[in-house]
C-alpha cells in the first residue's frame, strides 16, 4: 500500500479521538453515547455508498468522458448522497435531543458524524475509488475538506433549533454542505488542484465565521 493511501487514513480518526478527547477533559461527567452511537452511524455510510456504487456501475454512470458526466457525478452521485446520510443522521438522532442546545452542540456532532463518514469512505476508497482520482491530493485534503463542510451543515442545522420554522435553514446547511462537497469532488475527479485549493480556502473562510459566531452563543452546553 503506497504513503499516500496510508496517509488518507490518519484524518478522520485523528480528528475524531482528538475532539473526543476534549469533550471529555471538559465535561468529564458528561454523556458520551450520542458522540459513539453517530459516529458509528456516520461509519455506517459506506453501506448505501457501496450499493450506490454498484448501481452507478452498472448503468455506467461513472464514464466520466465530458464535464456534464463530470458535474452530475460530482455534486449528485456523490456529494448529495454523502451530505444527505449525515443529514439524516443529524436530524433523526441529534436533532431530538436534549443534550443539543445551540449551534456549536450540533457542529461538534456534524463533525463527529462526518469524521465516522470519512473513516469507512478512506478505507472503501483505497479498493474501491475510481482509478482516475489522485489518491495523494485526495489524502492531503480531506482532513479540512471534511471538517469544513461539517461545520457548515452543522451550524445551519444548529441555528434551526430556535427558528419557528426550522426546515429553511436546515435544507439551506445541506444544499450549501452538497455545493461544497461537489466542488471538492470536482476538483479530484479532475485533479485540479489550483482550485482544489482556492474553493478550500473559500470553505476555510466560511467555516471560520460560522465557528466564531456558533461559539459566541452562550452559555456553556451541559
Amino acid at each position: 500500500m503506497e504513503s499516500c493511501a496510508i496517509l488518507s487514513l490518519v484524518p478522520a480518526p485523528l480528528v475524531a479521538v482528538a475532539l473526543y478527547a476534549l469533550l471529555r477533559y471538559k465535561y468529564p461527567k458528561g454523556k458520551f453515547g450520542l458522540l459513539h452511537k453517530t459516529f458509528l452511524l456516520g461509519l455506517a455510510g459506506i453501506l448505501p455508498v457501496f450499493a450506490i456504487d454498484k448501481l452507478i456501475a452498472i448503468l455506467h454512470l461513472d464514464s466520466l468522458h465530458s464535464l456534464n458526466r463530470t458535474l452530475f457525478y460530482a455534486f449528485a452521485l456523490t456529494g448529495a448522497v454523502f451530505e444527505l446520510w449525515k443529514f439524516l443522521i443529524l436530524r433523526m438522532f441529534v436533532y431530538p435531543s436534549k443534550l443539543v442546545a445551540k449551534s456549536i452542540d450540533v457542529i461538534i456532532y456534524s463533525v463527529i458524524i462526518a469524521a465516522g463518514f470519512t473513516t469507512g469512505y478512506s478505507i472503501y476508497a483505497i479498493y474501491f475509488a475510481p482509478p482516475f482520482i489522485d489518491i495523494c491530493l485526495y489524502a492531503f485534503t480531506v482532513g479540512p475538506a471534511f471538517v469544513l463542510i461539517s461545520v457548515i451543515m452543522g451550524y445551519f442545522t444548529g441555528i434551526a433549533l430556535k427558528r419557528d420554522y426550522p426546515v429553511v435553514d436546515m435544507m439551506t446547511g445541506l444544499f450549501l454542505a452538497i455545493v461544497f462537497q461537489g466542488i471538492y469532488r470536482f476538483c479530484i475527479l479532475t485533479s485540479d488542484s489550483i482550485l482544489l485549493y482556492l474553493s478550500m480556502i473559500g470553505i476555510l473562510v466560511i467555516g471560520i465565521t460560522l465557528m466564531r459566531i456558533s461559539i459566541r452563543e452562550t452559555p456553556d452546553s451541559n
